[in-house]
């Protein structure tokens, strides 16, 4: 979106994605700890993030009824739901940016669209003739993407973004916020126009709301962390440049909400091109909605033409929606983006299994692990369709105590390893499954009632639709390892063996039987016993001698 006096800049700023490309490695081209190139905030600089299992047990202790209020509460916080005229007004903006370049109009198979949803209005882009798999539905010129080259070129906040080797994502944040000062006079108004102001990403959330709305997901510790990031972020360039030099940065247009409102539209529009390496801010392809289905399509620099390319995946026909693959799971989704998709089949939940050091067999059990490419202590994503084959695994290879049995773990291949290691392991696993569900306000009945009310305010909707998907994969876990329980005959008993779970009904059964034949069982052995019919000397001769043994001479 160069408007025409873009010509009489460098050739280097406006050709941002090659410039980024052919310089030298640096802190600011490699992405320091700052933020991560996935588009997340680390929890803490220079660790990188680890999402956890951990639960929020903040509300452990209230009553179930005041559980129910805590999450029916009505939101009053300001939200990110365009109305009918914004939407309309950010759809002709993009169909007048697309028709902006000759070039780019040429190649354009998408024009935008209004959508509806149950969160609010949005934007997307449909097809405008039908088209094969691996077709090019939009080339965007080099000229319109806006990296972090043209980031440390803007007048204002440039020499800022270059002197703290700020990473991609802060210094297209900088970028943003001094471009939007500017207001109609940018050069980039129009692609600012298409962008959202604020999203609904839980960085933006208060805490109370995020304890009462995430309470037991793992997207809970996670957003206050990055939060927490984000903030010090902000400090360290407020206390760098921003505090003392108020002529250049009003405070008005450069403070902290300012900050984090235009970080969560680059963190949701930024596209990440693997050929470049690189985040850029793109027109159209930018505002294109995520699908984890992997029939979308795929956005990259093409080298050869000195463009980014949007590729179909799959075949399209007239009329369907454009999305763009992206396979994170929900809750970096929400983090990321803003928005939870209804029917993600990317959608996973982290269960979090680690060694004990206290094992005599530890160091053995760990070196089976790295010689299997994993750690002592690992993270293994649980989708709902699918049994956590690996995850199984790797609890079998921990509730080992026979050292014969290493040799039949495989990581590869669903081996059992014994009855009672296969016992102990669905056990482990079908408990770390209750205790994710105990950890919600609401169980998933509720949850499913929770979704289906009218009077939601979309962060309402946008965690109910959370939750919701990390308790139907936790619970299809668990069907899964119910399944695989019930051919296991027995329980495990001191000795080490499986001892049948029905034995003591057995013996009670025989017992019952065994009494009205009692009686008779009882007037046999007293006439035995008369008889002298189980003694050994009953009727022998009184002056047999009874054969001695051999000399031992």
């Amino acid at each position: 979106c160069h408007s025409s006096a873009t010509t009489q800049r460098d050739m280097t700023l406006c050709s941002g994605i090659r410039a980024s490309r052919n310089a030298a490695p640096s802190a600011a081209r490699a992405c320091p700890p700052s933020i991560r190139r996935d588009g997340s905030l680390p929890t803490a600089a220079p660790s990188p993030i680890h999402p956890t299992a951990m639960r929020a047990a903040a509300h452990a202790s209230l009553p179930l009824r005041g559980r129910r209020a805590a999450v029916c509460a009505r939101v009053s916080s300001q939200s990110a739901e365009p109305g009918l005229y914004q939407t309309m007004a950010r759809v002709n903006g993009v169909a007048s940016l697309v028709g902006s370049d000759s070039v780019m109009a040429a190649s354009t198979a998408v024009e935008p669209k209004r959508f509806t949803t149950d969160v609010g209005e949005r934007v997307g882009f449909v097809c405008t003739r039908d088209v094969q798999k691996d077709a090019v539905l939009l080339e965007v010129p080099e000229s319109l993407a806006v990296t972090s080259i043209d980031a440390e070129k803007q007048e204002t906040v440039g020499e800022l973004v270059a002197a703290a080797g700020c990473s991609d994502l802060v210094a297209l944040t900088l970028w943003l916020i001094a471009e939007r000062a500017k207001g109609a006079e940018s050069q980039y108004a129009a692609l600012i126009t298409t962008l959202p102001e604020r999203t609904n990403t839980p960085l933006l959330w208060p805490d109370e709301e995020l304890d009462r709305l995430l309470t037991g997901s793992a997207t809970l510790p996670e957003a206050k962390a990055r939060k927490a990031t984000l903030r010090s972020q902000w400090q360290a360039l407020h206390d760098a440049a921003f505090a003392s030099n108020a002529a250049r940065f009003p405070p008005e247009r450069y403070n902290y909400d300012a900050f984090a409102d235009a970080f969560s539209v680059v963190l949701a529009c930024a596209q990440y091109l693997p050929s470049a390496q690189l985040f850029a801010l793109l027109p159209v392809a930018s505002t294109m909605s995520r699908t984890g289905n992997g029939n979308g399509s795929y956005v990259d620099y093409d080298e050869a033409s000195g463009r980014v390319v949007v590729t179909a995946a799959r075949p399209y026909r007239e009329g369907q929606e454009v999305q763009l693959n992206d396979e994170r799971p929900n809750g970096e989704l929400l983090l990321a983006t803003g928005a939870v998709p209804e029917n993600n089949m990317s959608d996973y939940v982290d269960f979090k299994v680690e060694l004990l050091e206290a094992d005599k067999y530890f160091i053995m059990k760990q070196q089976i692990l790295e010689s299997m490419g994993f750690a002592a202590k690992q993270d293994f994503p649980v989708y709902a369709d699918r049994m956590p084959n690996q995850l199984l695994a790797y609890v079998r290879l921990s509730r080992v105590q026979d050292p014969a049995l290493f040799a039949k773990v495989s990581f590869e291949e669903d081996i059992v390893l014994s009855q009672m290691n296969e016992y102990e392991s669905l056990q482990l696993l079908m408990g770390d499954c209750r205790e994710r569900l105990s950890g919600y306000l609401l169980t998933l009945e509720e949850e499913i009632k929770m979704s289906q009310r009218k009077d939601l305010s979309v962060r309402e909707k946008l965690a109910c639709r959370l939750r919701l998907s990390e308790k139907r994969i936790v619970s299809k876990t668990m069907d899964a390892v119910r399944t695989r329980l019930a051919p296991v005959r027995g329980i495990p008993t001191k000795g080490g063996e499986m001892q049948d779970s029905n034995a003591d009904i057995m013996d009670i059964f025989n017992a019952i039987e065994s009494i009205p034949k009692a009686p008779a069982k009882l007037i046999g052995d007293f006439v035995s016993w008369a008889k002298g019919e189980n003694d050994p000397d009953w009727k022998k001769p009184a002056n047999q001698k009874k054969d001695l043994p051999p000399r031992p001479w």
